[in-house]
């Protein structure tokens, strides 16, 4: 479009100087050819205004024009600056997105697939606690048997009581089933959050920790007494801090949260070279003999936690 208008532009300047020169020769033309040279000249000089108009115009749309483009161009790189930003982060954030879903999947699958006990030890575990029912508890999941101090001890003795020992005796003959007879036990001891009354037959329960804990370690002798090895249990005890159920106000306790839970893990125990061969073997998987033996040691005190 620019090019036509310079066409223009150069025609009516010719014309224009054309017209000129013959006005210049005003006295050899006639008056009639002066009136058209006349006309012709102000005809080229309202094309050549116009022409010129015409390109100011044409100017200032391409300087507006092309100034648009500046900006749009400068906008679109700042747009395709920061989407490229929001892109790497969204990537970023997918990718962890992913990776955590992946260490989910993986924990939720070893959570479906936790070991579990073998289903004859389950069942017969699921009966030893149908057996006594006021006495235990077994949660098949957690392989785990549950006894109840409050039956198991007397008031505030760390000395199993003579009918807890039966349980007791059953239920080591079945850690001795062949399918587990060389599983670890663990035995933990529990509070409820009533404080150890101080007098002279605390000494060897000074607080919940020790009562607990010395609670578990009686269980763990008459498990002995009754042929489970000594190398395959571990014994705790966790006070009060880790109560199943609300204690009563003013620190009356909670009978749920007296308790010794006995754990059978999935941890196998090993041949150990410093251990003495008399202790190095595992139960033959079949009722061990029952020999008499020395008496539970009896750690009496605490205040009948």
């Amino acid at each position: 479009m620019e090019r036509s208008m310079k066409k223009l532009l150069a025609k009516t300047v010719v014309a224009a100087t054309l017209t000129g020169v013959l006005l210049g020769l005003g006295g050899c033309v006639s008056e009639d050819q002066y009136q058209r040279l006349q006309t012709a000249y102000d005809q080229s000089q309202a094309q050549l205004s116009a022409a010129q108009a015409q390109l100011q115009k044409l100017r200032h749309e391409m300087s507006s024009i092309e100034a648009q483009i500046a900006t749009d161009n400068t906008l679109l790189n700042a747009h395709k600056g920061g989407l490229t930003s929001l892109l790497k982060e969204r990537n970023a954030l997918e990718a962890r997105l992913a990776n955590l879903k992946a260490k989910y999947n993986k924990l939720l699958a070893l959570a479906g697939q936790a070991p579990q006990l073998p289903k004859a030890v389950s069942n017969a575990l699921s009966r030893l606690a149908d057996e006594y029912p006021n006495l235990l508890e077994f949660n098949k999941k957690l392989g785990l048997l549950r006894f109840k101090s409050d039956l198991l001890f007397a008031l505030g003795s760390t000395k199993v009581r003579p009918q807890a020992r039966k349980a007791l005796k059953d239920f080591a003959r079945i850690l001795d089933m062949h399918a587990i007879a060389d599983n670890e036990i663990r035995i933990v001891g529990n509070t409820d959050n009533v404080p150890i009354r101080r007098n002279s037959a605390t000494v060897m329960n000074p607080t919940n920790w020790y009562l607990s804990t010395n609670r578990a370690i009686a269980v763990m002798y008459v498990l002995k007494h009754f042929g489970v090895i000594d190398r395959r249990m571990q014994v705790a005890g966790w006070g009060k801090t880790h109560p199943i159920a609300a204690n009563a106000p003013q620190h009356r306790g909670n009978p749920l949260n007296r308790r010794v839970d006995i754990f059978i893990t999935p941890i196998k125990i090993k041949y150990n070279p410093y251990v003495p061969a008399s202790e190095q073997v595992v139960s033959s998987g079949t009722d061990p003999a029952l020999t008499p033996a020395s008496s539970t040691p009896n750690m009496t005190g605490g205040n009948g936690q």
